[in-house]
């Protein structure tokens, strides 16, 4: 077992052994924050989010009241970093963002968030069951590991830790068909690893186009 591979099995499985929603969101972090991740933020999806980030706050590792003094000066409405989840399934960077052609409030306010943090680049991870949004992953870092790999492993583990601390709320809002199989998570740390579909299947013992169904079912749930 590569050593890469080891990495991402080991956290999903520690993110799946986790007793509270706090050493969820913490292991994901210790990930993140091996990969040049300073800060993290997990907002709950709902009809205020736009208005109030401090109301939607799951998880947050910023400066204390950072939120709240975001949200009091009026940025939180005009940040496109979480406006682009309202319509968006797969994750997506704040060059990406700065990339769109944005209005003047838009601009200020990811100025605001790059002069306060010292964060220059970052990873916003919506996370979607069918068409709701049921939260975002938000993570920023000076100099952030913005490879594939590291990409797609952070969206797996945000996936998972959304799915852990339902599970631990005992709040069953989710149909079966938003759960990961074991086997899912496999094929897909794999091909977070750069393997393609054979070469999983070799490792695997299944075939190529097994290897296929599962990846394809795994980002229907994904809604990537």
């Amino acid at each position: 077992m590569s050593e890469l591979r080891a990495t991402i099995i080991e956290t999903v499985e520690e993110v799946g052994r986790a007793a509270s929603a706090d050493s969820v969101w913490k292991t994901v972090k210790n990930y993140a924050s091996a990969n040049g991740f300073q800060f993290m933020l997990v907002l709950k999806g709902r009809n205020s989010l736009i208005e109030s980030v401090s109301g939607s706050v799951l998880y947050n590792d910023m400066p204390q009241g950072f939120a709240e003094s975001f949200d009091s000066a009026g940025f939180s409405k005009h940040n496109p970093l979480i406006s682009h989840a309202l319509k968006e399934a797969r994750p997506y960077t704040a060059a990406e963002i700065w990339a769109l052609p944005l209005n003047l409030h838009q601009r200020r306010a990811l100025v605001q968030i790059n002069m306060s943090l010292n964060v220059f680049d970052g990873l916003m991870i919506p996370i979607r069951n069918a068409n709701n949004l049921e939260g975002i992953v938000l993570l920023g870092g000076h100099k952030p590991d913005m490879t594939p790999v590291v990409r797609s492993t952070l969206h797996l583990l945000s996936y998972c830790a959304f799915e852990q601390v339902i599970h631990l709320e005992a709040q069953p809002r989710r149909r079966e068909i938003g759960l990961l199989s074991p086997r899912e998570i496999e094929c897909l740390s794999w091909a977070a690893a750069g393997k393609t579909d054979a070469e999983v299947g070799r490792i695997l013992e299944i075939s190529p186009r097994t290897t296929r169904f599962h990846i394809e079912n795994a980002k229907k749930k994904l809604g990537v």
